[in-house]
């Protein structure tokens, strides 16, 4: 197992994120998970603006309870909390916002421009260097959520979990600065909230540019393994995709997408 050295510093970080939404950034040594840890404490503390981020995350989560596991020092785990009252209708935009945090994040730290699978992966080369997974709970003060990123950093080729994942350091050839990272992300999410749930529109825009969902033809496995096939052709308001099934609208806020060549391929 290779010895992965972090540079991950919270005072620096602190500085790099001031003025932003984000009041309290922690960076621990290690934890079983950066969004269990806020969802817990948001039953009975104020979380909102609390960042709190790791290189060794033991028992990751994704979605439908799926287990996302790194060695320690190769992936770059954070969640953030935010306070959204009452507004739950526009929820399932929180994980494509991160994961346009996170593609200008790596864009700018690291040199390569990653694309958006719907509805929480990052890729680079249609491989997953990164996923999200965003989760609401109820806190004394009304809704929060917990929006939560794992970047594969310094992920060695032997140490991916699956062979369609990578890492920072296979695509690009060298390390990047956690630190630098982590900041160029929580910059991005704080800016891309700002537009959150009231410029829709400018958002649709941003993840339609990135999407490398939207114009695919898609394969969708649907809850209770409904299989739908047709092409993705955007994001409704609610952060759901919708797909052209051969001339009938398919809307679907969850689900598994599996990208499919072009017909006349």
């Amino acid at each position: 197992m290779t010895n992965h050295a972090t540079d991950l510093d919270a005072d620096r970080l602190h500085g790099l994120l001031s003025g932003t939404r984000w009041r309290s950034v922690e960076v621990v040594a290690s934890t079983g998970s950066t969004n269990a840890d806020l969802v817990t404490r948001a039953g009975s503390e104020d979380v909102d603006g609390t960042v709190r981020l790791t290189t060794d995350q033991t028992a990751g989560r994704g979605r439908h309870s799926r287990v996302w596991s790194a060695p320690a020092g190769s992936q770059l785990a954070m969640s953030a909390a935010v306070a959204v009252g009452e507004e739950t209708e526009h929820l399932g935009w929180l994980s494509l916002l991160a994961g346009l945090a996170a593609a200008d994040a790596i864009d700018e730290v690291a040199g390569r421009r990653p694309t958006l699978k719907w509805p929480n992966d990052v890729l680079i080369d249609d491989r997953k260097v990164a996923g999200i997974l965003a989760e609401y709970t109820r806190a004394p003060a009304g809704g929060v959520a917990v929006i939560g990123i794992g970047i594969n950093t310094v992920m060695t080729p032997d140490e991916l979990p699956v062979p369609t994942a990578t890492s920072l350091q296979i695509s690009t050839g060298s390390a990047v600065s956690d630190t630098e990272l982590a900041a160029a992300f929580l910059r991005g999410l704080a800016d891309l909230l700002t537009h959150w749930p009231d410029d829709l529109d400018r958002l649709s825009a941003a993840y339609r540019e990135r999407s490398d969902t939207v114009g695919q033809r898609v394969r969708l496995v649907l809850p209770g393994d409904q299989t739908v096939t047709g092409t993705a052709v955007g994001v409704d308001a609610m952060g759901r995709i919708v797909l052209d099934a051969d001339g009938r609208e398919v809307v679907a806020a969850a689900g598994d997408v599996t990208h499919l060549r072009p017909l006349d391929a």
